[in-house]
Order: C-alpha cells, then structure tokens, then sequence
C-alpha cells in the first residue's frame, strides 16, 4: 500500500480504500466538468456574468456531495452486517447515534453562541432535528445497500 498525506482519510480496508479512491477521483472528474462548464460559460456567453465565489462554492459542494453519495449507496460501510437480526440491530444503534447528535448539538451549541429570544431556541433545535434526521437517513441508506450487498 502507498503512502501518501491523504492516507489518514482513507479506510484501513484495502477494497475500501480502492472505491473510496475510486470515488474521489470520479467526483474529481465532475468538478473538472463543472468548472469547465462555468468557465466557458462565463468567457463565451454573452450576457451570463457568473458570480466566481458563488461557482466555487457549489463546485466544492458537488465534488463532496458526489463523493459522499457514491460512498453511501455503495454498501461499503457495514461490512460485517449479514443477517436480519444484525441488521435491526444496526438500525437501533443508528437511531441512538442521530438522536445523541441532536443531543450533543442543543446542548453544545449554547456554549459558542446562546440564543437569546424563544425564536432562536426554535431555531436551534428545528436545525439539530433535521441535522439529527439527515444523519438518521445517510447512514440508514448506508445500511440498507450494505445489508442488500452483504445478505446470504
């Protein structure tokens, strides 16, 4: 195996780190695509003046949301999920896991920045809860590819 500075982001599993490798070198792809696209908009169409702090942003946005998405519906996550009775387990561990991180986030975030009216307590936790249930739903799809990939 290579050594390289990215070697502590990737997974310790050599096929792991092969599609994860994989993935991040496709979305590497598409924000070259996208980044060309706006480039050539940008100089060739008449009329389309392209805000480049607001291009660059969502080309960040879609390299890291095309690389995370290929890695959750790959299956590669749970490798050791087998058997139904695994897989509910799982499932638990998961709702216990975004319930904590709602949790920790209302219960930390006062700590940078304490809301000061009722308004900016609804706030607070709407966000923790949706952030809470986006985290349920990735790691649950993870779940559910990796089970249907790995079921006997």
């Amino acid at each position: 195996m290579m050594k390289s500075w990215l070697s502590f982001l990737l997974p310790k599993d050599e096929y792991r780190e092969k599609m994860t490798l994989y993935f991040l070198s496709e979305g590497s792809i598409v924000l070259l695509f996208y980044l060309l696209t706006v480039f050539i908009m940008n100089k060739f169409v008449p009329g389309i003046q392209i805000d480049w702090e607001f291009s660059l942003f969502i080309g960040i946005w879609i390299f890291i949301g095309y690389v995370l998405l290929r890695y959750i519906t790959s299956g590669l996550e749970y490798t050791d999920i087998i058997t139904e009775t695994d897989n509910k387990r799982q499932r638990k561990v998961l709702l216990v896991k975004s319930s904590g991180f709602v949790l920790t986030f209302i219960l930390l975030y006062p700590v940078f920045s304490l809301p000061a009216n009722a308004g900016e307590w609804l706030s607070l936790i709407a966000l923790s809860v949706l952030a809470g249930i986006l985290l349920f739903f990735m790691d649950y799809l993870s779940l559910k590819k990796s089970y249907e990939k790995n079921k006997v």
